[in-house]
């Protein structure tokens, strides 16, 4: 490994871990005690959610493309799915950037529907 390598992994480990550091904070100081049993429900319940539904359900869907995708689009010899090109890379980094902004504003939604029935 680069000394580059090295320095950037720890740079960006360092503002990981303040960033945590900040938001653990603020949420400790800012959300009122009687809700912080509320949010450790709801913490558990979405890594339960996700262990119990999401993740199995995403190596499902995975499984059931490679099986189906057709075989000109796959390199047998290493097991892996080969891109046609830089444009079907360039769709897949847009598609998934609008889940995670949708998924991102459907959340927001959520918390403040919430909030206006608390």
């Amino acid at each position: 490994m680069s000394a580059a390598t090295v320095w950037s992994r720890r740079v960006l480990v360092l503002a990981g871990t303040a960033a945590m550091a900040w938001w653990a904070w603020l949420a400790l100081t800012s959300v009122p005690s009687h809700w912080w049993l509320l949010w450790a429900v709801w913490l558990a319940g979405s890594v339960a959610l996700n262990d119990a539904i999401i993740a199995p359900l995403v190596i499902v869907l995975g499984w059931l493309v490679l099986v189906w995708l057709p075989a000109l689009a796959r390199d047998r010899t290493r097991g892996r799915v080969v891109a046609d090109g830089p444009g079907r890379v360039r769709a897949g980094v847009v598609l998934r950037g609008a889940v995670l902004v949708l998924g991102t504003l459907l959340l927001v939604w959520f918390v403040a529907l919430w909030s206006a029935a608390r």
